[in-house]
């Protein structure tokens, strides 16, 4: 369900962030944080909650230890996207945030393109990791971009 969720929230911040923005830095406001809260959220939820459920779908053994310290560490990247949006900190601070998430996650699909050709873990979750990577990245780096010209 997880893996269906994103997409679909990632779809509704962009939408709502043209309907309800008046121009670029407010647009961006809107989707960059909400989708890293959605991204890091859902990720945190998964490692902290569902544990060995989640090693299970993605093809990987389960690891408590790493799997808690991972979850705790995309919580905190979360909680500080949604102070980010709350608190209105500004474009430089939508654009920081939202660049860790990136960053995070286009390194995590290069290390699941890794896993996929070295162990050849062909488990179709962790084959869609790379492909989510590549959609936040198209997704959210032009509206960035423009909302920091501005």
């Amino acid at each position: 369900m997880m893996e269906w969720l994103r997409p679909a929230g990632i779809g509704l911040a962009i939408f709502f962030a043209y309907y309800l923005g008046k121009d670029a830095v407010s647009r961006f406001h809107i989707m960059g944080p909400l989708v890293v809260v959605l991204m890091s959220g859902t990720v945190a939820f998964e490692s902290l909650i569902l544990g060995e459920v989640a090693s299970e779908k993605i093809g990987y053994a389960p690891n408590r230890a790493y799997q808690i310290q991972s979850g705790l560490a995309n919580a905190a990247t979360a909680i500080t996207a949604l102070l980010v949006y709350v608190l209105d900190w500004g474009r430089y601070a939508d654009a920081t945030i939202v660049m860790a998430m990136l960053l995070f996650f286009t390194f995590s699909a290069a290390n699941h393109v890794a896993t996929a050709i070295m162990e050849r873990n062909m488990k179709p979750v962790n084959l869609l990791r790379p492909a989510v990577a590549l959609l936040l990245v198209g997704s959210l780096l032009p509206p960035m971009i423009k909302a920091l010209a501005q």
